[in-house]
């Protein structure tokens, strides 16, 4: 996945960190930023962690049009 398809499955959306399994059940964040590295996430206590794509998972929001 290059930076343009991870910035428009990312970006500005609340993800969860689900582990490379898929099954952990982790923390929820606002993703913060998109970089070549990974994904930033900003956590609601304040701290920034970043994760590989696909150690998390998109949540779904009933705000947010975007799917």
């Amino acid at each position: 996945m290059d930076l343009q398809e991870m910035k428009a499955r990312y970006a500005g959306k609340r993800v969860k960190f689900t582990g490379m399994f898929g099954n952990a059940d982790g923390p929820t964040g606002k993703v913060w930023r998109v970089t070549n590295g990974g994904v930033w996430v900003t956590f609601p206590d304040g701290r920034r962690e970043q994760f590989h794509p696909d150690d998390i998972t998109v949540v779904p929001c009933s705000t947010d049009p975007r799917p």
